[in-house]
């Protein structure tokens, strides 16, 4: 066997786990059809037990046998031909489906949480692969001898294992969120072909990371790094104007479809669980989203209007907690206002224009109580508190 020095087997090892940073910014690009590739490539990594006597493929799995991932990819339970070729369709199928805007808005809801799922899993299964297979001895082949990923890791990188989980974990979500949440808002805004040029440049990109990862694996690790930064600094920013398209542009058009004989739930089901703590007994709870005026909230932010009994507040989020104020004292300074019922939203506009709100169309059987609200009293009159009640 080969006995690698400490500082030899620290640097083989980080090398492994820079290709499953590099492989977790992939996946989080296109989980379904990075697990694809990675079980096709695994498949041909094991070209010496499906096609002994084949040399064009013998020659690619040597040659593959270079790049620590893929060849510990080998060992997962994905590499083997039908796996392969069951995935590639479900790849295949994925991508026409995002394609499609209409699709893109459902699957947003359903089928892309289970790929973002899927493909988290993936990533900490080949992270932790080095550590809880057999294969930690040398092997001989073709008349040399290989060390595998298991040797090169000793006891101590189940810290390093753990720690890149954490890492990768945080960056696949980050960037996942990030691609997944831009397809939805593509898929909202009412332009045709979005969506395909969308697939078509995350196809190019995915295959390069790909290409990079095999070729040029430094500079495949320093594109992901990028790729990673960018990705938990817009995360935020494309969730907000994600929510934003959500509520005001799709979701009323699915109530309407799946829940047409149903009442608007009065308090949101996103309604954040610190502001539930603050409020336990709540009335109605609603997201506002802001085009101008309201200092602290970007363009398309939200606050939540949170009514019960005796008070109504606005309550903003600033860095880890929520600025509560009165609904009074926001509409003191934009006095008076007006709020119309538009085809895609209901507007608030303060005469002045300095103040411009947007409630979804979901809240439009509350029109009455929301004049009363933002451009009359600031207590609910009695017959809309009676509403409340019921």
């Amino acid at each position: 066997m080969i006995n690698l020095s400490p500082v030899a087997a620290l640097g083989n090892g980080l090398s492994y786990y820079s290709g499953v940073f590099s492989t977790a910014v992939t996946t989080s690009v296109n989980p379904t059809a990075t697990l694809a590739v990675l079980s096709i490539l695994g498949s041909i990594e094991k070209a010496s037990y499906y096609s002994p006597d084949n040399a064009f493929f013998m020659g690619i799995a040597s040659f593959l046998n270079n790049v620590p991932v893929i060849r510990e990819a080998a060992n997962l339970p994905i590499s083997n031909p039908y796996a392969a070729v069951f995935l590639t369709l479900i790849a295949a199928t994925m991508i026409v489906l995002h394609s499609i805007s209409e699709c893109k808005l459902v699957s947003n809801y359903s089928i892309d949480k289970i790929d973002k799922f899927v493909g988290w899993l993936s990533t900490v299964m080949i992270s932790l692969l080095p550590l809880v297979t057999n294969d930690n001895f040398d092997y001989k082949k073709g008349g040399k001898f290989i060390v595998k990923a298991g040797a090169m890791l000793p006891g101590y990188f189940w810290v390093v294992a753990v720690a890149t989980i954490l890492i990768t974990s945080i960056v696949y979500s980050c960037v996942y969120d990030c691609v997944d949440n831009f397809g939805f808002i593509l898929a909202a805004v009412p332009v045709k072909g979005l969506n395909i040029i969308e697939q078509i440049v995350k196809a190019i990109l995915h295959a390069g990371l790909i290409l990079l990862q095999i070729f040029a694996p430094a500079i495949s690790f320093a594109l992901s790094i990028l790729i990673a930064i960018s990705g938990v600094a817009l995360v935020r920013v494309i969730m907000r104007i994600s929510f934003y398209y959500k509520e005001v542009y799709v979701n009323p058009v699915a109530h309407f479809i799946f829940k047409h004989n149903k009442e608007t739930r009065l308090v949101h089901k996103k309604l954040p669980r610190k502001i539930r703590k603050l409020y336990p007994e709540i009335d109605l709870a609603l997201p506002v989203f802001v085009l101008y005026g309201v200092r602290g909230i970007k363009k398309r932010g939200c606050f939540w209007l949170v009514i019960n009994k005796t008070d109504h507040r606005v309550l903003k989020k600033k860095w880890f907690r929520y600025e509560d104020t009165p609904l009074g004292d926001l509409l003191d300074k934009h006095k008076p206002a007006v709020v119309e019922q538009h085809k895609r939203f209901i507007k608030v506009t303060s005469e002045d224009k300095m103040l411009q709100l947007v409630i979804s169309n979901s809240y439009k059987n509350y029109i009455g109580m929301l004049e009363a609200l933002f451009t009359r009293s600031p207590l609910i009159p009695d017959s809309q508190d009676q509403a409340l009640s019921e």
